[in-house]
């Protein structure tokens, strides 16, 4: 097409964040399961199913990214079931967000309380909700009432407007994720309340400067989703038709899932000190400070 966009560029872009973040992910991923002397906490079993998430996310972003490059379509069926675990992939992340913003909460208001709400058997409770998020609607999905599809030719996932049933379906995503995003909003106002009208400081509380710091990591990964979300749907009112636009609508969800391992290896000291030691092949010096951290995974989700 001459409309100027260098489609191989946009494949190559698009492929080489996807895959580099997806190693970089398994190595986090690796690191997080092997070293459970040191990520035992019920946050990192959550950290651990929210990776999976993402990598699964970012594969299919890869696969996109590989089609454009070499301007070929995937078969239409294989499209549909990529779609499908692509979109519901995102309304576990949400489901996983909720989780993570009452981990928080708990955390800092409820202390007393975390043992019982967060026990071996009560952790997999909510690890398996998230999951039943994802593969309830994976059924509905996959079934001939809706679709989400790769567009080479606009760089990114769509719903398959063709379909019946594609409004319905795309409006109970919204109401989903702006539900769980503006709970998890109110936990995080209900935390800034708490500390300011009590005056509590981080050193009052375990690992208190880190668990602050990891608050404001998991707000500002809510905020930046819950933007992208809303951009994907609206963006028809203030973005220009071009594919440029498309182009850059997709890389802003594909950036959504490159946030939080970013931020785990330079926010998270533990995960941190563990990489490098797992790159380096050696453990760092016995005075190395390293403290326990509690983080969260994004995903993101293309329209």
């Amino acid at each position: 097409m001459n409309d100027g966009v260098d489609d191989t560029l946009c494949g190559c872009i698009n492929a080489f964040i996807s895959l580099f973040y997806l190693v970089l992910y398994i190595i986090i991923l690796k690191v997080v399961y092997t070293r459970k002397d040191r990520f035992n906490m019920p946050v990192y079993k959550q950290l651990f199913n929210m990776g999976i998430n993402d990598c699964l996310q970012l594969s299919m972003h890869f696969v996109g990214g590989i089609c454009v490059i070499f301007q070929i379509d995937m078969p239409n069926e294989l499209n549909k079931v990529f779609g499908a675990f692509l979109t519901t992939a995102w309304s576990t992340w949400v489901a996983f967000s909720f989780s993570i913003s009452m981990n928080r909460l708990m955390t800092f208001c409820f202390q007393h309380y975390c043992m019982d709400v967060y026990s071996k058997r009560n952790l997999r409770l909510q690890i398996a909700f998230c999951w039943f998020v994802m593969f309830t609607p994976l059924v509905l999905y996959l079934s001939p009432l809706c679709a989400v599809r790769f567009n080479r030719l606009n760089f990114g996932w769509s719903y398959d407007r063709t379909l019946s049933m594609v409004n319905v379906f795309k409006m109970a995503d919204l109401v989903w994720t702006a539900v769980m995003m503006a709970t998890s909003f109110i936990n995080y106002g209900l935390i800034y309340l708490k500390m300011k009208v009590m005056k509590i400081k981080s050193s009052s509380i375990k690992n208190g400067n880190q668990e602050v710091r990891v608050c404001i990591q998991a707000v500002c990964l809510c905020v930046y989703t819950t933007a992208v979300e809303l951009h994907w749907y609206f963006k028809s009112y203030y973005m220009p038709v071009s594919r440029w636009s498309n182009f850059l609508s997709n890389l802003l969800g594909l950036l959504n899932c490159t946030t939080n391992p970013t931020l785990c290896l330079t926010l998270n000291l533990s995960i941190q000190t563990a990489f490098i030691e797992f790159i380096l092949g050696k453990k760092l010096r016995e005075n190395t400070t390293v403290m326990t951290v509690t983080t969260i995974m994004p995903s993101s989700r293309p329209r």
